[in-house]
């Protein structure tokens, strides 16, 4: 189906990525724009109409820079029409795929809506394209054959279902969820038709397994384990029979169209709170950053296996952890170890249900979502998730436990009151036994010379001690003196918290009695909690007293 300009204006507005392109027509490099060659945009446009048919389809603009504005093009007729010819001229086999031209404020674009295809397309002289995220890198025919080959295999979301109309779904729940794709003002039978989830069959539009899973009316029917499963553990490990540990919190059985929304919103209210690192001291904040375990949810719903019905996702909160299980193993070439190494590479399982979901905003282009995940629970001071594929189910694990030490409330009162930068602060509060130059990199989010001056200045001012062997991991510690402070802080703060429970002050005889210390010890470490800003002393002579200060208060 043909872009409307409407539709065109929506997807001008979105990223590059999986299923989108952008190409400028104009060549800036000199003093003024002026047409690119040719030659080079006809191997543009070969080279990503055969990437996105070897990957899962999409939509190449040219006329356009990266950032959605329409530039358009100076070309004459024979030249725009060169180029429309591509995809039969240029590759092997030929592709059917029509170029259109649209204005946007007077500037003509071309577009060339490109579809999956059976087997691996190629570039005549130049080897074979594959669109990953938003690059083309070249592939083996073998390879991206292979990846074909998988997806047919396990391909439960194409099948037809003869038994099954569209009076089966829910018309209005497939209105609302088309709404916020680029195709918003299609009838809900063109959009079903576009994302190729109904096919037509002489005057009978037939329904396959996603559009099912998408939007049925009764899901149930259909699949008897397409939802999602949440429990909750108390402790680390489950346990049975009479040390039973478990608690089943809900099951959700919607379409996938409401499934997600309804996810999300549930597992906001069972994520609970725990102490992190932020600015400089350690506060509240949500176990698992939001976007981890969002991502985990929407990977396992969109990319488990939907022929396996006797399982479902579930999702698990331990006391540590939260698990999300999802059945199929992964699809290759994605390995455990790919996604733990960050790497670019991705297959789906259901691309018609990624497509729209994409489309929708629900789910992010592939590819993208694990490494962003990474790297908010790297931000957040986490331990990076973990995953297995094991025994047909692929599992992520997200810890709640930092990395990171939460320093005494004593010794985040002795680094306070420091002249030195917030940076070095933190990583005295975040590094209390010790951190190295990477620590110090990370925490403050600097690079390596600025961690080195840095660093060297606390060394300077006494308040750690460079390590003994330098090099990498050499760490560096806390200066003694800092160290018997914090000791006796640890020591003395309990006692006058106890003693403050139940008093309103404390006396120098009281103090003299709960330390055990002789009177003239007893005067001098009253006056070293008074500049520590622990008491904060009242009255004279005979009336002399102390009060709580700010550490004592929560000011710290």
């Amino acid at each position: 189906m043909r872009l409307t300009a409407d539709e065109l204006q929506s997807l001008l507005k979105r990223e590059e990525g999986l299923f989108l392109e952008f190409k400028s027509l104009w060549d800036q490099s000199g003093d003024r724009p002026r047409p690119r060659d040719r030659r080079q945009v006809r191997d543009e446009v070969a080279a990503h109409v055969a990437a996105f048919a070897n990957a899962e389809g999409g939509t190449l603009i040219l006329g356009v820079e990266d950032d959605g504005t329409a530039t358009g093009h100076s070309y004459p007729e024979e030249a725009v029409a060169e180029f429309g010819r591509v995809p039969q001229s240029r590759l092997q086999p030929r592709l059917s795929v029509e170029m259109e031209r649209l204005a946007v404020e007077g500037k003509e674009v071309l577009i060339f809506q490109v579809q999956a295809q059976p087997e691996a397309v190629m570039v005549t002289g130049n080897g074979f394209p594959l669109r990953v995220q938003d690059q083309v890198v070249k592939e083996t025919q073998e390879t991206i054959n292979s990846r074909k080959q998988a997806v047919r295999r396990v391909g439960y979301e194409a099948v037809l279902r003869p038994e099954a109309s569209l009076s089966d779904l829910n018309q209005d729940l497939a209105s609302e969820f088309f709404s916020k794709t680029p195709h918003a003002k299609r009838p809900v039978v063109e959009n079903l038709e576009l994302y190729h989830l109904v096919a037509r069959d002489g005057d009978r539009l037939r329904v396959t397994n996603a559009a099912l899973l998408l939007f049925a009316r009764d899901l149930g029917r259909w699949h008897p384990r397409a939802g999602i499963r949440f429990a909750r553990v108390a402790g680390r490990e489950r346990h049975h029979g009479g040390e039973r540990n478990v608690s089943q919190l809900k099951r959700l059985d919607a379409p996938l169209a409401r499934l997600l929304e309804e996810a999300h919103g549930f597992c906001a209210q069972h994520v609970r709170n725990s102490e992190r690192l932020h600015d400089l001291f350690f506060k509240e904040y949500p176990e698992y950053p939001a976007f981890a375990w969002q991502e985990a949810i929407v990977n396992a719903v969109a990319h488990r296996d939907y022929s396996v019905q006797g399982l479902e996702v579930e999702v698990w909160f331990y006391e540590d952890r939260l698990e999300v299980i999802s059945p199929g193993g992964l699809m290759p070439p994605v390995t455990v170890e790919a996604l733990r190494s960050r790497r670019s590479v991705h297959v789906s399982r259901n691309p018609l249900v990624v497509r729209v979901l994409v489309d929708a905003g629900i789910m992010r282009e592939e590819g993208e979502g694990i490494p962003r995940m990474i790297e908010e629970m790297e931000e957040s001071f986490l331990r990076p998730p973990d995953f297995r594929d094991e025994q047909g189910v692929f599992q992520v694990t997200l810890c709640n436990t930092p990395i990171l030490e939460s320093g005494s409330p004593e010794w985040q009162g002795i680094v306070q009151r420091l002249p030195i930068l917030t940076n070095q602060k933190r990583v005295l509060v975040g590094c209390p036994s010790g951190f190295t130059s990477g620590d110090y990199q990370r925490l403050n989010n600097v690079d390596r010379d600025q961690a080195y001056r840095e660093i060297q200045d606390l060394v300077e001012q006494g308040i750690v001690v460079p390590p003994e062997k330098s090099g990498r991991g050499a760490r560096y510690f806390v200066s003694p003196g800092l160290h018997k402070e914090r000791l006796w802080l640890e020591e003395r703060l309990p006692q006058l918290r106890a003693h403050f429970a139940v008093k309103s002050s404390l006396t120098n005889a009281d103090y003299r009695a709960t330390a055990g210390l002789p009177r003239g010890a007893t005067v001098r470490e009253l006056r070293r909690l008074v500049e520590a800003g622990v008491l904060a002393p009242r009255g004279a002579g005979r009336g002399a007293h102390y009060v709580r200060g700010r550490m004592l208060s929560g000011g710290e």
